[in-house]
Formats: structure tokens, C-alpha cells, sequence
């Protein structure tokens, strides 16, 4: 590489719309006094979904809770050494919970900025991803935020970004 060259990289996406599995695991009431207590009654059943979307079309514009999302996925093919691979999340209507293979690789808020992930150490043949959205995120003394009107899920596009560096003369 000489002195005048850059380092630009090279970004080709996958995108992760599905389908994907939702199974409902909590649901969230509103009592009397603004704060949100957990129900183990009344769940819709589990629901298959492109994305993106909230979970409106699957458990109705009023329900509120945790949902798990998960699906499988196989390692992108072709990777050459030095390339490495993402997990883009736009931020969820409320907060999510993201987890490759059982293991934990952080959390996305709304509101926050894209979760972006380095995966490419932990890429195995399959690979089973898992974001658990709460919606919606109640304050530290339990109660409902303003806008819980609004249905939850993950609403923004989730991909693979697989990434090469390449070197680029201020020449060229």
C-alpha cells in the first residue's frame, strides 16, 4: 500500500425478511394506575412474518408484551479471509433483545441507533437468531410510556452485512 492510498470498505447485504417465527412469551396489562403487570393469560398463538413489520397483523394493534423473534439462518457462502460479517438491527418500536446461538450480542432500543454486531467468529453452518421485543419499555416505577398506543416489533429492515476491506489509490 503506498502513502497516498485509502482503505474504503466494500459492503454487500443480505437481508433477513423471513420468514421468521413470533411466539408471544409475556403479556403486558395496564392497571388502574399507569403501570404494566404481567399476564400469563390470553397469549395469541405463534405467528409467521416477513419483515419488516410490527406484530400488529399477527396479535392485534392492541397487545403488548414480549415477543420472541427467531429464525435460522446459514453462513453467507464465499467469504474470503479478511472479509467480515455483520448483524444490522434498525432499532425496534420498543426494545430488543438480540441473541445469535444462545449467546447474547447486546440490545436495541427505539429511538437508538442501529445495533450492529460483529459475527463473524461465531458463524456456524445454521445459525439461530433471536431478538426477544418488549413493547413497551415501562419506566423504573413500572409504568406505561405516553405512546403505548403504538403496536410493537421490529419494524426496521435486519441483514447481514458482509464487509471487505479494500485499499484504493487517491490515483484511481
Amino acid at each position: 500500500m503506498t502513502l497516498d492510498s485509502k482503505l474504503l470498505p466494500q459492503i454487500h447485504s443480505i437481508r433477513l425478511r423471513g420468514p421468521w417465527n413470533l411466539e408471544p412469551i409475556a403479556r403486558f396489562v395496564v392497571a388502574a394506575d399507569g403501570s404494566l403487570a404481567t399476564s400469563q393469560v390470553e397469549f395469541p398463538p405463534a405467528a409467521r412474518m416477513t419483515m419488516p413489520a410490527d406484530w400488529s397483523a399477527a396479535f392485534g394493534a392492541n397487545f403488548l408484551g414480549l415477543v420472541r423473534y427467531h429464525r435460522v439462518f446459514q453462513t453467507p457462502t464465499g467469504l474470503e479471509n479478511g472479509e467480515r460479517v455483520f448483524l444490522v438491527i434498525e432499532p425496534p418500536r420498543s426494545r430488543g433483545e438480540v441473541k445469535l446461538s444462545d449467546r447474547l450480542l447486546g440490545v436495541v432500543e427505539h429511538g437508538g441507533p442501529f445495533g450492529r454486531f460483529e459475527i463473524t467468529d461465531q458463524l456456524q453452518d445454521h445459525n439461530r437468531l433471536e431478538v426477544i421485543v418488549e413493547h413497551p419499555v415501562h419506566d423504573d416505577a413500572g409504568r406505561a410510556p405516553a405512546d403505548i398506543k403504538s403496536p410493537g416489533g421490529l419494524i426496521g429492515e435486519i441483514r447481514l452485512e458482509i464487509e471487505e476491506v479494500v485499499s484504493v489509490s487517491d490515483a484511481d
